[in-house]
């Protein structure tokens, strides 16, 4: 098959940037929330529901993402890189793809166990329940969503520091190709 871009599909390239912001977004708010204080049984914030909002677009962007990488060419890295780079590259993006999956959904299930439902800011509606109320599960989701979300910086930091890596000491396109 031959390549006809050295870039990534733009489906792929606006989904990447798209997500950056929305995980960006969604850390920040998370952030401000806890500065607020405990929510108890109280109405979300609204920068809890900004939280949520945050998550939802990362999961609903997820989908096309993948489509557009699964069936787009892939554009070569140049110079190739060796092979135990381009491995630990694809397990890193595993990493990703699967916290990019896993998070969200933690997240609904997470206040779908404190007995309530993920409402967004601005709109009269809320997502439908995964789970009913349960307090011990609610807890044991809240560790794992928050517990993760603290691995899930070390991964994107890995994510940053092996693009900066490609771009200035290696000089190779990895970085360009989802400009």
């Amino acid at each position: 098959m031959v390549v006809k871009s050295s870039r990534y599909h733009w489906v792929v390239r606006y989904a990447h940037w798209l997500t950056v912001l929305a995980i960006v977004l969604a850390y920040v708010l998370v952030d401000l929330v806890d500065d607020e204080g405990p929510e108890g049984n109280s109405p979300p914030s609204l920068m809890l529901q900004g939280h949520y909002l945050a998550g939802l677009a990362v999961l609903a962007l997820l989908l096309p993402r993948i489509l557009a990488r699964l069936t787009t060419p892939v554009p070569p890295i140049v110079p190739a890189p060796k092979t135990v780079i381009a491995f630990a590259a694809h397990g890193l993006h595993l990493a990703l793809y699967a916290f990019l999956l896993v998070q969200p959904i933690l997240g609904v299930l997470q206040v779908n166990y404190a007995g309530q439902l993920v409402s967004l800011p601005w709109v009269d509606w809320s997502l439908p329940a995964l789970a009913g109320p349960d307090h011990a599960a609610h807890e044991f989701v809240a560790e794992i969503h928050e517990t993760l979300g603290e691995v899930f910086y070390w991964v994107i930091g890995a994510h940053i520091a092996a693009a900066l890596w490609h771009h200035f000491l290696v000089r190779d396109n990895t970085l360009r190709r989802m400009l």
